[in-house]
């Protein structure tokens, strides 16, 4: 199993097409939102209550600077989808 300070990554886009990544953690919301910085002015964070955190893209390269510069590991939706399952609930707490 991954390190409990490993950071996976599912790209995607907004309603608004917008570029975003969701990121999750086997140590939860708090791990990634307590590791993850970045310009405010690059990204906009959408962090709620038992939702895995969002990160938009608000200048172009953003989303891509933000993966880079933490080591997240982007994965594609099958392996995305094999992780949630396999770290079940913690990654919400």
């Amino acid at each position: 199993m991954a390190s409990d300070a490993a950071l996976f990554g599912l790209k995607g886009f907004s309603h608004g097409a917008s570029r975003l990544i969701t990121v999750m953690s086997p140590s939860g919301i708090a791990a990634v939102t307590g590791r993850l910085t970045f310009d405010p002015g690059e990204i906009r964070a959408e962090i709620y209550p038992g939702i895995l955190p969002q990160y938009h893209e608000k200048v172009r390269g953003g989303v891509d600077r933000l993966v880079e510069r933490h080591g997240i590991v982007v994965l594609d939706f099958p392996a995305w989808t094999e992780k949630k399952a396999r770290f079940g609930a913690s990654i919400y707490c």
